[in-house]
């Protein structure tokens, strides 16, 4: 299937979500999904496989991981709803810093524009269509830039981690997962001020002994 009519194909779902008139964000997941698997299908990356709403990882709950199906992680996407066009600020929330630190390969999408993020810096920006069209004239666009779109899952889905680490690549990566744990457990403790509760049971333990 060439690129163009697999994008058309997408964005024509997104339209018919849009003009029911009640969808919300997960709404258009299915759409998402199954325009990266077709597309990994299609550009001969047949073992990837798509997860909505994965199990929860050490820092959060992305909305989309990408693997093999057994041991092998080709990276996570991030998505907000079409009518959210300020994805500057949404790269700089909390949740996106986080995903961005621990996430060597990670897309942030509104399902037009997709951004991907390399070791959290951003390496490259595709607005695919017009999130307007989609969310007030509720049509479907041509598809723009549909070369650099596929330029960039091509890039995504090409991504492997190394097979073994340098003892200095092993202390980055590990020093990321760290400093998330000390905010969540930093949160937990003051949540659990006024009532304490097992995280809390643990800190006293370790105070005392």
């Amino acid at each position: 299937m060439s690129e163009n009519n697999l994008f058309s194909g997408y964005l024509k779902e997104l339209c018919a979500v849009a003009r029911q008139g009640d969808a919300r964000e997960e709404s258009f997941y299915p759409a998402l999904a199954g325009f990266l698997q077709a597309f990994a299908d299609d550009a001969g990356h047949k073992h990837v496989r798509v997860t909505t709403l994965p199990k929860t990882t050490n820092a959060g709950n992305p909305d989309f991981r990408l693997w093999n199906g057994m041991n092998r992680i080709v990276g996570y996407v991030e998505a907000k709803k079409p009518s959210e066009e300020r994805l500057d600020v949404i790269e700089e929330s909390e949740q996106l810093k986080r995903y961005r630190a621990t996430f060597p390969n990670l897309i942030l999408t509104n399902f037009c524009e997709f951004r991907l993020y390399r070791d959290g810096e951003l390496i490259q920006s595709v607005m695919a269509a017009r999130p307007f069209a989609l969310t007030s004239l509720r049509t479907a666009t041509a598809t723009e830039k549909a070369g650099e779109l596929h330029g960039l899952l091509e890039r995504f889905l090409d991504f492997s981690l190394p097979k073994a680490f340098t003892a200095e690549s092993l202390a980055a990566e590990l020093a990321k997962r760290t400093r998330f744990l000390r905010d969540v457990v930093g949160r937990q403790l003051v949540q659990e001020k006024d009532r304490p509760g097992v995280l809390a049971g643990f800190f006293e333990a370790f105070q005392t002994y």
